[in-house]
């Protein structure tokens, strides 16, 4: 379990350690993230199912989004930031980069963050307390999952760095297990749904990839980053459509 624990620490703020021997291979944890990202989004959901009990459900989305956000660090959050202030802010490759390591949040970045975590709130609490928990859960681990999907098509966009250190030696079926095990998680919470939520991953997830070819010559922690968020939000977003939003919780 050195390898689970290993994602654990990896994509959230949880303070467990992994013993003495030395931190394993990224290529080895990636394969964990969707089921880490389950267990996030098990945090998640069941904050905004025991808070929709006592307030509406704008305040008990806003509450479980921002617990989640605690949990992560805002990990992803500022890996859609970083992609939303270098990608259209920058004429030249070079440029871009340099956007991408500078802590420092823009304008573009603000606006994606401001959008996306509102549209993630919105449709959390256009969902009943058990959808959005079963919701929560599947959004989550199919965000993760995204990432790693997008590790196993693409190529990094430097010969050195976070995103090659994702990428290199990435065995594809251990990451193929992980991604499947996201998808077998989500259909067993939804059923038929969760297979349309799983579907309406791979649009945001190609699109974010093509965007990162197109501006750095390929992918970046950040690009993966954003990858994860933005998969995450629209399967949240989708849910409402999918499984029917309740004036209940508005």
């Amino acid at each position: 379990m050195r390898d689970f624990r290993a994602a654990v620490i990896f994509l959230t703020r949880v303070p467990i350690t992994i013993g003495k021997k030395e931190m394993p291979e990224l290529s080895r944890v990636v394969p964990w993230f969707p089921i880490v990202g389950a267990l996030i989004g098990v945090l998640v959901g069941a904050s905004y199912w025991s808070l929709s009990q006592i307030v509406p459900g704008t305040i008990a989305a806003t509450a479980s989004i921002a617990l989640g956000i605690i949990v992560t660090g805002a990990f992803h959050l500022d890996g859609l930031a970083d992609i939303a202030d270098a990608f259209p802010g920058a004429a030249t490759v070079e440029r871009r980069l340099e956007i991408l390591k500078d802590s420092r949040l823009g304008t573009y970045g603000t606006s994606a963050l401001v959008l996306v975590l509102l549209l993630e709130i919105a449709s959390l609490a256009n969902l009943s307390p058990l959808d959005g928990f079963k919701v929560a859960i599947a959004a989550s681990s199919l965000g993760r999952a995204s990432a790693v999907l997008v590790m196993l098509i693409s190529r990094p966009a430097q010969a050195s760095g976070l995103g090659v250190s994702y990428v290199s030696d990435l065995s594809p079926w251990r990451s193929s297990i992980g991604i499947l095990a996201g998808s077998i998680l989500t259909f067993g919470l939804l059923g038929l749904p969760g297979l349309i939520l799983t579907l309406c991953c791979l649009p945001p997830a190609l699109i974010i990839r093509g965007w990162s070819y197109r501006s750095i010559g390929g992918i970046s922690g950040d690009t993966l980053g954003a990858v994860a968020q933005v998969s995450q939000m629209v399967v949240v977003l989708v849910a409402v459509g999918v499984l029917g939003s309740t004036c209940e919780c508005l």
